[in-house]
């Protein structure tokens, strides 16, 4: 009998030991899993705060083109209208203005009537005029047909202009006709 009461006694301490023991345990690993959800929710809100606001915000300006439109051609067959697109600051790592990129798209019309003539615009005619009244060409652009009695849009334009000026007036040539349109970044 003496026996069987010391068994049953070291049973019981036994499994006492292993709940205390095991629910000590949960604890612990509860309090961790809590511990790491916070970390884990900390972390992506430091994330998008940091998404939210760029270290290197580019800066850009808002184009105006006065008139945004020109009849051009001997016989005023061509009207192309100017389409602002977007000027964007270019700068180096440091935050130096290396310059403006000004990009811009042309709707042509061809006045002349069904079985005329179509109109080919080439772009690397244009010429911007600065502030210090240099021109400068195209970086970028091409040549598009417009055919009679149609409207047509051209590729997006590009101007680099270089830092510290400012654009004051694009002058667009056509059949020996010229027309000028100003510029204003703001």
């Amino acid at each position: 009998m003496k026996k069987i009461t010391l068994m049953a006694v070291l049973a019981v301490a036994t499994v006492v030991y292993s709940c205390k023991s095991k629910a000590d345990k949960d604890a612990a690993d509860s309090t961790a899993a809590v511990e790491s959800a916070e970390a884990a929710t900390e972390k992506p809100a430091a994330a998008s705060t940091e998404a939210s606001q760029p270290a290197n915000e580019t800066k850009t300006y808002t184009v105006t083109f006065t008139p945004d439109s020109a009849i051009l051609g001997k016989k005023k067959e061509a009207l192309l209208k100017l389409v602002a697109v977007s000027a964007t600051d270019l700068s180096d790592p440091d935050g130096k203005s290396q310059g403006i990129e000004l990009k811009f798209k042309i709707s042509g019309t061809n006045k002349e009537k069904i079985g005329g003539n179509s109109i080919g615009i080439a772009t690397n005619n244009f010429r911007l005029v600065l502030d210090n009244n240099t021109s400068i060409n195209e970086a970028n652009g091409g040549y598009f047909s417009v055919q009679p009695e149609s409207t047509s849009e051209s590729d997006e334009i590009t101007y680099r202009i270089p830092a510290g000026a400012k654009p004051k007036a694009l002058n667009l040539f056509f059949d020996e006709t010229r027309a000028s349109v100003g510029v204003e970044l703001k």
